[in-house]
């Protein structure tokens, strides 16, 4: 053995105001994996308000051989900090997670940690704690002497024999909502210029057995879980297979079962069938990227879907009663002013329950970030906005169609729609009062009321947790960043 002794470390992420929603799913994972093969490990997920001394204190009682840390491809700088700050002889030091798979052998050359990888990173943990000689580990970028060298990666996992993660070494009950993620696969086939999915997870599809799915499933409805968020890259790949473990679920007759398909599914994928035999097992929200309104955007942005196909699942999902959401995004390459606001119109067109209009952000290894980087389009420094999150919500670059005022302009118009769909929401929910649910959504969702009620929920995790228990209860988001 290399390394005995093992520790997880989920870094701090800002705007998160000390407590995550569930627990995060990749360490879930690898921590489920060392498991399998009696590795010991613990975890730290420092999002609940743990500082770097606390880490120091949790490293020196666990005495680690080997520290691993997530960075994603956002705010790099605070595991890079981390790391500058626990750097010890005593141990050594893998990052893992979406900016090492982006930037692979780069990683090492602007931090001081010892291993790092691209993609799945089971494997690739086991063989370093196993003793398995660096060169001959796949997918593994080490440092040899004063050389960073990169191993070509092997054949992906196979998903089915990796167990689905249990938490059990987490502070479960510190989430602030009882709810759990489940990934029934990995990968998407699809090549959308603005999406990084296929430089983190990889193209080619990983499916887990639907038996497995209602195992999962099982696993937590028998612990008092009835909140499941099914968080796939592409869920509706073959629906043969979610038509089984949907059947499978169905017949588990978990009572109050509320499952979600938060990540978006594709809308070539829906149709009544399949819509049909989700509902029976208990889905009630989907979500759906539509990105854009019309078709020369999406064969622009490489969608593979055309805006008939995504209307129609939309007013079919909208009809059988699915909570519905849909993802935009505002400016992309090529896209003009009229276009963006096709888009307002298409997200007040149906009965959808919420709206998102998202401003692009390139991250690298995507076409968006070549496009943007190629033509000097940047007007904040690049990469470095990836580690200011307030650039994720204002303009990071400009394109000839939408200089930089129309850009902001139509970023807040996207803000008032996103406000008025969820305003229709509320009053379709609270029908059941009459004229009053129309007088009140004016009042809940006045300026001052509604930025107040946003304040307090993402400052006090105690009013998110009332104001989710509420919603819950009412059926419905007050707010869109109750997620």
């Amino acid at each position: 053995m290399r390394y005995k002794k093992v520790l997880l470390v989920m870094p701090p992420l800002p705007n998160q105001y000390g407590a995550q929603a569930s627990p995060p799913i990749s360490i879930g994972y690898l921590s489920e994996f060392l498991t399998l093969h009696n590795i010991e490990h613990e975890i730290l997920d420092m999002s609940f308000g743990y500082t770097l001394e606390d880490l120091k204190a949790k490293i020196k009682q666990f005495k680690p051989e080997l520290i691993g840390l997530t960075m994603f491809g956002f705010r790099r700088d605070i595991p890079s900090d981390l790391i500058s700050a626990i750097k010890s002889k005593d141990y050594d030091i893998i990052i893992g997670g979406p900016h090492p798979s982006t930037e692979g052998k780069r990683t090492l050359e602007e931090i001081d940690a010892d291993y790092t990888l691209k993609l799945e990173g089971e494997e690739i943990l086991l063989g370093l704690c196993n003793g398995t000689p660096l060169k001959d580990i796949p997918g593994l970028i080490y440092r040899d002497g004063n050389e960073i060298k990169e191993n070509p990666r092997g054949p992906f996992t196979d998903v089915t024999k990796i167990p689905f993660p249990k938490y059990k070494k987490f502070e479960l009950e510190k989430y602030y909502r009882k709810k759990i993620r489940i990934l029934t696969s990995r990968g998407c086939p699809y090549s959308c210029t603005f999406c990084s999915v296929k430089n983190t997870i990889g193209k080619q599809m990983r499916l887990r057995t639907p038996e497995s799915v209602v195992e999962e499933v099982k696993y937590w409805g028998d612990k008092g879980y009835r909140d499941i968020d099914f968080i796939d890259d592409h869920l509706l790949f073959d629906k043969k297979r979610v038509i089984e473990f949907c059947n499978g679920i169905e017949k588990l007759n978990i009572k109050d079962l509320n499952l979600s398909v938060g990540n978006g599914i594709r809308a070539d994928g829906v149709d009544r069938e399949i819509l049909t035999y989700m509902k029976k097992a208990g889905f009630r929200g989907l979500s759906m990227g539509v990105e854009a309104s019309n078709n020369r955007m999406l064969k622009l942005i490489k969608k593979a879907e055309t805006i008939e196909t995504i209307e129609n699942a939309i007013k079919l999902a909208t009809e059988m009663g699915f909570d519905v959401s849909l993802f935009f995004i505002v400016g992309l390459p090529y896209e003009t002013e009229k276009e963006v606001k096709e888009s307002f119109k298409l997200a007040l067109k149906y009965p959808v329950n919420n709206v998102s209009f998202y401003n692009p952000v390139p991250f690298p290894g995507t076409e968006l970030y070549d496009y943007v980087e190629k033509n000097n389009l940047f007007i904040v420094k690049a990469p470095d906005y990836l580690n200011d999150m307030a650039h994720f919500d204002g303009p990071i670059f400009i394109t000839p169609e939408l200089p930089l005022k129309k850009r902001i302009k139509l970023l807040e118009q996207g803000k008032k729609v996103e406000k008025e769909v969820l305003r229709r929401t509320f009053v379709r929910k609270m029908k059941r009062f009459g004229v009053l649910s129309e007088l009140s959504s004016h009042i809940v969702f006045l300026k001052p009321i509604h930025k107040t009620l946003q304040r307090l929920s993402a400052e006090s995790v105690f009013f998110k947790k009332t104001l989710i228990f509420i919603t819950n209860k009412l059926n419905l988001k007050l707010i869109g960043s109750v997620r």
